[in-house]
């Protein structure tokens, strides 16, 4: 009889203090060893932030699945600072997008996330981006050939369905290497992303 008291009572104070009552999180994915949740997949779907220069994926879910992917890679490496006064610039970017650090609090807990899990966000996308420059933007060259192709194939026929002026190629070849050059490193990055893909562990759970 005093093990069902027990019991009835614990009811009656889950049932009258439901704000107490413990929330499990759904795991969405397992990569490797790093978890994936739905309150986060909500989180960064509501964030917005794309700061990584990660290849565009169907979803956010594959889309975060490359972000655990490439962390583990830079957790393997020396550590890479990120300078305090580019993260500052982003994070005042990102205040001024909301209306101010008040608006912008009042915001993440809208979402789910507290500012530290907010301010780590910031600093491992501005990270990844970092880290992605030096691994492949110094294999990606941009020969004069390809830039006047691109120019013409391109470039200029693009500005010409926006209806917008269209410059001279010498004007434009250093906007139009830059382009090129991103295209580049989007490629390489996906292909490198894929195989590490291949060789992880990834369990999408439904």
């Amino acid at each position: 009889m005093h093990s069902k008291s027990l019991w009835i009572f614990l009811s009656l104070v889950i049932l009258t203090n439901p704000l107490q009552a413990v929330v499990i999180d759904k795991i969405r994915a397992i990569v490797n060893d790093d978890v994936i949740t739905e309150s986060e997949l909500y989180a960064i779907e509501h964030l917005d932030v794309d700061l990584s220069g990660l290849p565009p994926r169907e979803n956010v879910l594959q889309r975060r699945i490359d972000y655990k992917l490439v962390l583990q890679q830079i957790q393997r490496q020396p550590p890479l600072e990120i300078p305090e006064d580019e993260f500052q610039s982003t994070l005042d970017s990102f205040a001024a997008r909301h209306g101010g650090m008040e608006e912008v609090l009042v915001f993440l807990n809208s979402i789910g996330m507290n500012y530290a899990d907010f301010e780590e966000e910031l600093r491992n996308q501005l990270m990844i981006r970092s880290f992605i420059r030096l691994r492949f933007r110094p294999f990606v060259n941009v020969r004069l050939e390809e830039a006047e192709k691109y120019y013409n194939e391109v470039y200029k026929p693009r500005l010409q369905e926006e209806g917008k002026e269209v410059p001279d190629f010498e004007e434009s070849l250093e906007e139009i290497q830059t382009e090129m050059v991103e295209s580049g490193v989007q490629e390489r990055t996906k292909e490198w992303l894929d195989s590490l893909r291949r060789s992880a562990t990834i369990t999408i759970k439904e």
